[in-house]
């Protein structure tokens, strides 16, 4: 074949294929559907290796569930402490569903790290029944993580951001296997993904009483199945935390535990079950690090339209009000 075929050849199936993507991009945007990126554990892990950079800027690790993940912006929080004076790098390390303090143990046992963790977390969120809830993530850092892997991963989340096609639930085997089992199109999330690792929940893009509903009804049917430790086992379970702490203090980093906002059942059930003056409070006397309840600041209580997470139009100013906060406590 001559080198003009073979130009031919080449520059029609870059039309095709190029073709192809901008249609099913345009498709399925018709159908009210956007481009994400999509969270993994080498996605975790990249972020993880920056906890342990050297300063400056001053690290600050995120560590939490979806209350975190999906109520604070990392670029948000970084401007705001830009214009104090600082150099700060928050690190988004919460995983939704996830209580984190694995991960707080695995920084305090990573000499590199001397920075902030900031960890949001409840009492419940403190039984030893649900430590190790992102062991798993510290296994895959710990293990696979690679210079090959991080290379993959920054490219796939570019793409990600960009392309609805890069979504696992768009993979044209996936729609095949929809389509032949009459299940329809890809579940329409109302959560976005960054590739700093933050979300935001948009309720107005949701059945929010539905949300609601199953809300309450899931953390209902938690506690009826999970009996709290007592206080006396609790704090006693607390004191090797303590220990954690007391590791990362020692190299000149800070901890944070902070309570998000929560409300309506989501509080009410949580203060019936570990009620904060027999668990949260009990722990202040012996633990080395600051420790903030939202309802002790008015800038933090913030709604939660499924008494959990804040919406993603709340997420700018809950974050920069927590900025307020940890620099009047001179954690910053």
């Amino acid at each position: 074949m001559t080198n003009s075929r073979w130009l031919l050849t080449w520059t029609l199936a870059t039309a095709i294929t190029v073709g192809g993507w901008l249609a099913f991009e345009t498709y399925w945007r018709g159908q009210s559907y956007a481009p994400t990126v999509m969270d993994s554990f080498d996605l975790w892990s990249q972020h993880r290796a920056r906890a342990v950079k050297s300063a400056p800027p001053l690290r600050l690790a995120m560590l939490g569930a979806s209350r975190i993940q999906y109520g604070l912006s990392p670029a948000v929080f970084r401007d705001e402490t830009h214009t104090l004076g600082l150099n700060v790098d928050p690190i988004m390390l919460a995983v939704n569903g996830h209580y984190p303090l694995a991960a707080l143990r695995d920084l305090s046992e990573d000499d590199q790290f001397a920075g902030i963790a900031l960890v949001g977390i409840d009492a419940r969120g403190m039984d030893r029944n649900v430590w190790e809830m992102q062991a798993a993530h510290i296994q895959r850092y710990r293990h696979d993580w690679s210079p090959s892997r991080e290379v993959h991963r920054r490219l796939l989340s570019r793409v990600q951001a960009y392309a609805i096609a890069a979504r696992p639930d768009f993979a044209l085997v996936t729609l095949i296997k929809r389509y032949l089992n009459s299940q329809g199109s890809p579940y329409k999330e109302y959560v976005t993904f960054e590739r700093d690792r933050s979300g935001g929940t948009d309720y107005r893009k949701s059945d929010i009483a539905a949300i609601h509903t199953a809300r309450v009804a899931d953390l209902r049917n938690y506690y009826s199945m999970h009996t709290p430790p007592t206080p006396e086992a609790w704090l006693a379970d607390m004191r090797e935390v303590v220990r954690w702490v007391e590791k990362i203090n020692a190299r000149g980093g800070k901890v944070v535990f902070y309570r998000e906002p929560v409300s309506g059942e989501h509080i009410e059930l949580d203060e019936a079950n570990f009620p904060r003056a027999t668990y949260w409070d009990k722990l202040l006397p012996i633990m080395p690090a600051l420790m903030i309840d939202f309802r002790d600041y008015p800038e933090l209580n913030i709604a939660t339209p499924d008494t959990s997470h804040i919406d993603i139009k709340d997420i700018d100013r809950h974050t920069r009000a927590l900025v307020q906060v940890l620099k009047r406590k001179r954690v910053l």
